[in-house]
């Protein structure tokens, strides 16, 4: 793995490394609300270039993985190339050491085919994917713990008009743990799609509909879960729901999580100006 980064780095022109000058500032804030309490804030701001290129980021990897695990340390992230078939970003803590790398591969199409997460010198995460005519990705393998090896983690099938209809995944002994399946309906001005999930060769359960009307996209919740993800904690909660506005390239503008109470869980909100 570090003998193909090696050599992967090597041979990138010298003008991808440069640093260019930042012509748009990107922030998003998050907030984690409780009882319309604000109980969390986050703020992860990226420096984009004339093409819209990222140069550089504040705090955005390691906020968008977790919310507690780097409170004490301020870090920001560093492109240190970014080309059509090569991305690398570091993160630097405040003391200027380098204490992780994100690498990105992409094929002659600009599809991201390979993917690697380094903390500390140990590649923690490493991805390989597969892609159709259409560059929808049909294949996942994921890297087996403490080896170079892979498994196949997950397949696609995706309808005429590139929607997802069916994923599996599979654990690394090979064996079919989940199946999702997606029930599409195209009218005239919306598309919604309804999921269903089966695990471990269970009955499918329906987990969420989602209703993409114009710019706007509303999320139905079937199924309570948590994570991390801006720095902040995301629940979703059974009858829970989630409104996102996009922008005309379908990025996300705001958006909103809301409990089975109509309570706002988590508000984000995606701020760009120029420089």
């Amino acid at each position: 793995m570090k003998y193909k980064i090696m050599l992967l780095i090597i041979f990138i022109p010298l003008l991808g490394i440069c640093q260019s000058k930042p012509f748009y500032k990107q922030t998003i804030t998050a907030f984690e609300i409780k009882k319309k309490d604000t109980i969390s804030k986050k703020v992860m701001i990226t420096y984009l270039d004339s093409i819209r290129n990222i140069i550089t980021t504040e705090n955005n990897i390691q906020n968008a993985i977790s919310a507690s695990k780097y409170k004490s340390d301020k870090t920001h992230s560093i492109i240190e190339v970014n080309t059509d078939r090569l991305y690398i970003s570091s993160d630097i803590n405040s003391k200027g050491d380098t204490i992780g790398k994100i690498i990105y591969v992409y094929d002659e199409k600009k599809n991201r085919t390979e993917n690697y997460q380094i903390r500390n010198g140990d590649t923690l995460n490493g991805q390989k994917r597969v892609y159709n005519k259409s560059g929808k990705y049909t294949k996942l393998y994921n890297k087996y713990k403490d080896s170079h090896k892979y498994y196949l983690s997950n397949k696609w099938k995706y309808d005429s008009n590139g929607n997802t209809l069916k994923s599996k995944t599979y654990n690394q002994n090979g064996k079919l743990v989940g199946i999702e399946k997606y029930q599409n309906i195209y009218k005239k001005d919306e598309f919604i799609s309804t999921k269903s999930e089966s695990l471990n060769g269970k009955e499918f359960i329906i987990k969420s509909k989602e209703i993409k009307k114009g710019n706007v996209r509303t999320i139905y919740f079937y199924y309570n879960s948590f994570g991390f993800n801006y720095g902040i904690k995301i629940n979703h909660v059974y009858g829970g729901y989630s409104i996102e506005e996009e922008d005309s390239e379908g990025n996300m503008k705001e958006l909103r999580i809301y409990d089975n109470q109509n309570n706002m869980t988590a508000f984000l909100k995606n701020v760009e100006v120029k420089i």
